[in-house]
């Protein structure tokens, strides 16, 4: 799963969902059903999962070695099963992928250079950015608002920017903005800040945070190291165009000209008063940032099964996992036995179960496309450049079914390992939530946890995997999960931590979901407007 950083990112707050506490009631379970369900096993599953974790497959990096064995891998078992290469005949969708390094980190400001990492980062969309400015905005807290407003007389068009997080509160702790002791949507949400700066015409966006050392320190190399990006963004330049970078504290301070007020004296300006600090900052700069591309060799590995029923077989069910992780970083290598290796073995047992049910002739009715896709943990690149480059029109796409770390179990559920997270089924279709409900209560039984699936949710796993390409295009989806562990993004996570028994009844679950889906008359209708928009 892809990690994420909070520098401030928005929280949603609205969403329509189903009560966590709703339970289905069972149906008398498919005799066929129920026995293809538990064709899939714990032995079969450590089979995949053993050569998928090995050292072999070095951490199954993007664009590496390992990367490209466990690409072969699962193509080659694609083949075995029958299943068709649906790309020209071919298993591989290759993804157009560039891996980027910092060419030039220049920030300097009345003649004197901040450090990057030190006083300084920016996130890798920001391409290039070359800006040379006679003066500096401090525009307060960056808010609008009908209670208090940063920007009274205050032009920033074609100017830089800098602003701080939250939103002001007085001595009586009231927020100015809210006028109580509860934070506004300012606060929670940074992307509304950064839309008023995009409509007022700002060349660029200083943001203060404490959080430089932290992030610096935790994730230098995502800061620092190489990038990887889908050739499209780098050369559109995309979700760059207002150019956004963070300061610390301190620096800010340094950014405010010899003379002028520091920043904690405007701070406390602001909150005594409740009048904006807003003004022109006679400090010159300089900033220079650029990157330089190479390509990356990856693709996604699809298999293909044709529906058996000639009025639905147009319409398509997509299962999804990843199959890459993290590689071999300072020398120990990074197996992802957990993510997404369970993921990806539970695509391959669930191929195998419905290439048995169509060499019995009995369906599935639609298609079903099994895809493993790369460069998830590079920003979900794989499932993107899917969603972009759709082999079969998104529109014949009913629901895509997401896998992503179902083979271990969390100290919340350490008494109680018989569970699985469900994530997002509900988002836009209720009907699609009460299916996998129904799958559940009928063959596997697990407890579905919706803790991840509320609003706000401040780990925002709705976002951190391949499922929400399809879910932007307004595609029903589920995603599968067991929650993080310690072993998370480390190179711990090994096989021999894999509770195989959760992950086969995990598997059956995403299994009977599948084939209900498959095999029914009517596709999960779309009835819930998607309160999930795009957001960094």
């Amino acid at each position: 799963m892809k990690r994420i950083l909070a520098l401030g990112l928005a929280w949603l707050s609205t969403v329509v969902s189903l009560s966590a506490q709703e339970t289905a009631t069972a149906v008398k379970p498919d005799r066929f059903a129920a026995k293809l369900g538990k064709s899939i096993t714990a032995k079969s599953l450590r089979t995949h999962l053993s050569i998928l974790a090995s050292d072999e497959f070095e951490g199954r990096n993007t664009g590496e070695r390992g990367g490209d064995l466990a690409a072969e891998y699962i193509a080659t078992h694609f083949s075995k099963l029958g299943l068709k290469g649906p790309v020209n005949g071919s298993y591989y969708q290759a993804v157009d992928l560039v891996r980027q390094h910092i060419n030039n980190k220049t920030f300097v400001a009345n003649g004197d250079s901040l450090g990057f990492l030190t006083d300084f980062l920016f996130f890798p969309d920001l391409q290039r950015l070359e800006l040379d400015a006679p003066a500096l905005v401090f525009a307060g807290y960056g808010i609008e608002d009908e209670n208090y407003n940063d920007y009274q007389q205050l032009e920033v068009k074609g100017k830089v920017v800098m602003i701080l997080p939250g939103e002001p509160f007085g001595p009586d702790s009231n927020s100015y903005v809210s006028r109580s002791r509860e934070f506004s949507e300012w606060a929670a949400n940074q992307e509304r800040k950064l839309e008023l700066l995009r409509e007022k015409g700002a060349a660029a966006v200083i943001m203060v945070t404490k959080s430089v050392a932290t992030y610096a320190k935790n994730y230098r190399n995502y800061f620092a190291g190489t990038s990887m990006k889908l050739r499209s963004d780098v050369e559109g330049n995309s979700g760059a165009s207002l150019p956004l970078l963070y300061v610390s504290p301190e620096a800010a301070d340094q950014l405010l000209a010899p003379g002028s007020q520091s920043l904690p004296a405007l701070q406390r300006s602001i909150a005594a008063t409740g009048k904006p600090a807003s003004r022109q900052i006679n400090t010159e700069l300089h900033i220079r940032i650029d990157r330089r591309s190479e390509p990356v060799d990856a693709s996604n590995v699809l298999g293909y099964l044709e529906g058996s029923d000639p009025k639905l077989k147009h319409e398509l069910i997509v299962l999804t996992a990843h199959y890459d992780h993290e590689g071999i970083i300072d020398g120990k290598i990074y197996n992802g036995a957990d993510d997404d290796g369970s993921g990806t073995s539970a695509v391959l047992a669930v191929a195998e179960a419905f290439v048995k049910a169509h060499k019995a002739g009995k369906g599935p009715r639609r298609s079903i496309l099994f895809m493993t896709v790369t460069a998830e943990e590079k920003g979900l690149l794989g499932s993107r450049y899917y969603s972009d480059n759709p082999v079969f029109p998104l529109e014949n796409t009913i629901t895509n079914l997401n896998i992503d770390m179902i083979g271990r179990v969390d100290s919340a559920h350490a008494d109680n390992p018989e569970y699985v997270y469900i994530i997002g089924s509900d988002k836009l279709s209720t009907e699609l939530h009460a299916i996998n409900e129904q799958a559940n209560a009928t063959y596997t039984q697990l407890e579905l946890d919706y803790t991840y699936n509320e609003p706000d949710d401040p780990n925002r796993f709705y976002y951190r995997s391949d499922h929400y390409n399809f879910a932007k295009h307004g595609i029903p989806i589920v995603f599968y999960f067991n929650g993080v562990h310690e072993d998370y993004h480390k190179h711990t996570d090994e096989i021999d931590k894999i509770n195989f028994d959760m992950l086969t009844l995990r598997s059956r679950l995403v299994f009977h979901t599948a084939w209900e889906l498959a095999n029914r008359e009517e596709r999960p209708k779309v009835d819930v407007e998607n309160a999930f928009p795009s957001n960094r």
